[in-house]
């Protein structure tokens, strides 16, 4: 005889073949080809390289001043000055203070036509948060990407939030204690901020779900408004697939934030500002005292609010055009080459690979230099192995929550982004 049990779980299995698939299609979608999201996925990818390597050799030089000038094609400082700048003795404040006096006069820069995509953080923290769902799944813990970094990632070639996570990992303490501030001064960071272009790609309309990701994997390095940015940014990403309009993009993301965050009143404030002020350079002028200083000094030049306010700078002004919206972002200075990377990866998700302009997507033909993850990527990665893994991530994840594909049309149910609880940047220590 058959148990009841049994019997209960034939009719159920039974009612999940036959009508779950017809309630699947009844529910409110959105969708996309799959070679639209393909190439859209590319798009955000070959984005972020693009600002990250147009802008690398103004990183960390204006800190609380414009650049002076805009940067029209792919400049590099010339390569006589930059050995110049390397061989002066001293720490990295030192040769910073040093350069100074060269890489303000645009005569000691150059054109160039790059031969490869630069070893980036912004991209290969990436890398590996794409490594280790794969080997994992869509369940992989924080624990098990924090194990990951352990055992491939060059600790030499980390900084910041990272570096501390990274050191926190070896003193035994894990996620989500690893970028508490009990544990780290670097919660307030930009590293999630611009790492979290992953889990708005593979999240494509699902902000919700991008958010679960951030929750997850920002608490690794950083905690409240460090993780409330990649969060932020996320949900641009996610949005960018069906949105093209910067502005409803920069006020989309605040639905997926607490209101009472100081990340949330600082987009707020480029949002206000960018209403007043038809130029850039005059919202500037009010953004940085208010975000850019405390207490009568410079804040930190990897602090995630101010560095924020220049990403929703560059993607309000920009206007959608491509080179104006990366420029206006590396322009406002501090870490000047990650803010424009997060812009144009948005931008490059909202018209695709295919629609970037082609002076900047030269890139899409070269290879990634790659020094931090030897390991487990060849020393130069293709950018259609990246692509592709991408993609498969993405489908495993709009299927897992909802989705279904038909055809080559995947369908996307869609719901409105909704924030975490305020999670305070200092930490409370609770009275024993």
């Amino acid at each position: 005889m058959i148990k009841k049990n049994s019997i209960i779980y034939l009719i159920l299995l039974f009612l999940c073949i036959t009508i779950y698939p017809v309630y699947s299609e009844q529910q409110p979608c959105r969708q996309l080809s799959l070679q639209e999201y393909t190439d859209k996925v590319a798009g955000g990818w070959l984005g972020q390289a693009i600002g990250v390597l147009y802008a690398q050799w103004t990183e960390g030089r204006w800190q609380g001043e414009i650049v002076p000038f805009d940067l029209e094609d792919w400049y590099r400082i010339k390569p006589e000055i930059e050995q110049k700048i390397n061989e002066h003795p001293g720490d990295w404040q030192e040769k910073r203070k040093f350069a100074k006096q060269f890489v303000i006069d645009k005569q000691n820069w150059e054109i160039y036509k790059p031969e490869e995509m630069s070893d980036q953080d912004d991209l290969y923290v990436e890398f590996m948060f794409l490594h280790a769902i794969h080997k994992y799944g869509l369940d992989v813990t924080a624990r098990e990407i924090a194990e990951e970094w352990i055992s491939y990632i060059d600790p030499e070639r980390i900084w910041c939030a990272n570096k501390g996570a990274y050191d926190n990992f070896l003193r035994g303490i894990w996620p989500p204690l690893s970028g508490n501030p009990r544990y780290t001064p670097w919660g307030d960071a930009i590293d999630f901020q611009i790492e979290a272009d992953l889990f708005g790609l593979i999240s494509p309309g699902m902000p919700r779900i991008s958010n679960a990701w951030g929750d997850k994997v920002g608490h690794i390095m950083n905690y409240g408004d460090g993780v409330y940015a990649g969060m932020a940014v996320a949900a641009m990403y996610c949005e960018a697939f069906f949105e093209k309009n910067p502005r409803v993009l920069a006020e989309y993301s605040l639905k997926a934030i607490p209101a009472e965050s100081g990340y949330a009143k600082m987009v707020q404030d480029v949002l206000d500002l960018h209403q007043r002020y038809p130029n850039w350079q005059d919202a500037w002028k009010k953004l940085e005292p208010k975000w850019g200083i405390k207490d009568g000094k410079l804040v930190s030049g990897v602090d995630v609010r101010i560095n924020g306010a220049y990403i929703y700078m560059g993607l309000l002004y920009g206007e959608g055009d491509f080179w104006k919206s990366m420029n206006i972002s590396m322009r406002c200075g501090r870490d000047s080459d990650c803010n424009p990377s997060s812009v144009v990866g948005i931008l490059g998700t909202v018209m695709g690979l295919q629609n970037i302009p082609v002076k900047w997507s030269i890139l899409k033909d070269l290879p990634i230099d790659n020094i931090a993850i030897k390991e487990i990527f060849p020393q130069k990665i293709q950018w259609n192995d990246l692509i592709d893994k991408t993609v498969e991530v993405g489908k495993w994840n709009i299927l897992q929550n909802g989705g279904y594909i038909k055809g080559d049309i995947i369908n996307i149910p869609y719901k409105t982004p909704t924030s975490l609880p305020l999670e305070q940047t200092v930490w409370e220590e609770t009275k024993k």
